[in-house]
């Protein structure tokens, strides 16, 4: 069963409680106004007794009968979530309600080429898709990956952040529709990420809110309502942002981009002083930059330590100004890993808000950014564009 055979009222309604989480039923009502309260109850009933909804009881606070929640039907949908990055190539089998029912670990990108991925990843789905029946209730495929993107065609792009040339101009989806028959979704790794935080926190909806993954490459993203999603892939905008006219040569061509600072490797060389330069997986440039770090002749007065905390600080306060974002968030392996560089940031922002260069009310938040969740998030992708809450 699909979303396309609601009527438009029903799928106005599933929405609702889909980005809301459990709600109540006079909740529900007042996100919805086309409809008189007996006529939303009757629609709820039907949604129910569809199943794309399930029915509970909330606590009762005073006399009378407790109120009604809703929350969707977590098993009634699935989609696939894939992902692409450096060191990782995975895949879940997701239900509408962001539970793993099924994952596994392929290799690396660094060790397969594009054509075994895409391979071994078809191969799975087909195992899923009959192991657990689901043929019919298969949204999509979501793939997130290291950018840039062509989202409209679903092609990786050229692009500085990738393991090898091998990854470039990868038509991912028109190759993964093929071999499996189901619709794909290609986006960046920092959509992804995103889309899953603002699942585990629909709070967050109605508010601006920005996410900086600081990983081996820069990356951000930007959600405010409505929700769009354009073509084009802008998720290198804050990695990309020139903050020193006289600095060093970036990858892409510009001088003084902020991740010629604070990508993992600008970081790795700028700490070890140009030593260090050909690590190659990335799980190894975070352990060799946490060495330097943990060396006895470094401390955190060393002018190349200063110069990152700087430029990162830098780049997120001109991102902020620009944008005016009300949440912040922060993910990626150096939230994960470098403490001490993140936590020496935050401090920095801290006092700009108490010096009113920076929004007062403005919140930082440090997030997951496991592969579970890049993978729900990769799966949400799906979840949200055949309910019509992105482009």
């Amino acid at each position: 069963m699909r979303f396309s055979e609601l009527k438009s009222i029903e799928l106005e309604i599933y929405r609702t409680v889909y980005v809301r989480g459990e709600v109540l039923r006079s909740d529900v009502a007042g996100h919805v106004n086309s409809l008189s309260i007996s006529s939303l109850y009757r629609v709820l009933d039907q949604l129910v007794q569809k199943g794309y909804l399930l029915e509970s009881f909330g606590q009762l606070k005073t006399n009378g009968r407790p109120p009604k929640l809703y929350r969707i039907n977590p098993q009634f949908m699935y989609a696939i979530g894939v992902c692409i990055t450096w060191d990782t190539i995975g895949l879940a089998l997701v239900d509408i309600g962001g539970n793993l029912v099924s994952r596994q670990t392929l290799g690396s990108a660094i060790l397969l080429s594009p054509t075994e991925a895409l391979e071994k990843i078809s191969a799975t789905i087909k195992v899923w898709v009959s192991e657990y029946a689901c043929s019919e209730s298969l949204l999509g495929i979501g793939v997130s990956a290291f950018g840039p993107i062509m989202k409209d065609r679903g092609i990786l792009s050229h692009g500085h952040h990738k393991p090898s040339l091998l990854w470039d101009y990868v038509p991912i989806k028109d190759l993964l529709e093929a071999s499996t028959g189901f619709p794909v979704v290609v986006d960046n790794l920092v959509d992804a990420f995103m889309l899953n935080e603002l699942a585990l926190k629909p709070d967050l909806l109605e508010k601006r809110v920005a996410y900086f993954l600081l990983d081996m490459g820069i990356g951000s993203a930007f959600h405010a309502l409505p929700a769009k999603q354009t073509a084009s892939d802008t998720s290198s905008q804050l990695g990309h942002m020139v903050i020193d006219l006289h600095g060093d040569l970036c990858v892409c061509g510009k001088t003084g981009c902020l991740e010629t600072f604070a990508s993992a490797q600008s970081i790795l060389r700028r700490l070890s002083h140009g030593k260090r330069t050909q690590v190659e997986r990335a799980d190894d440039v975070y352990a060799a930059i946490q060495a330097c770090m943990q060396s006895p002749e470094w401390d955190s007065g060393d002018a190349q330590f200063q110069e990152i905390v700087l430029a990162f600080t830098a780049g997120m306060t001109n991102y902020i100004q620009i944008m005016e974002p009300e949440i912040v968030m922060l993910g990626g392996r150096t939230v994960d890993s470098l403490s001490l560089i993140i936590d020496e940031v935050i401090n920095r922002i801290e006092v700009m808000k108490q010096q009113q260069i920076l929004p007062a009310k403005l919140e930082i938040i440090q997030t997951n950014s496991s592969e579970d969740a890049l993978m729900r998030g990769s799966a949400s992708i799906v979840f949200r564009r055949e309910l019509g809450l992105s482009n």
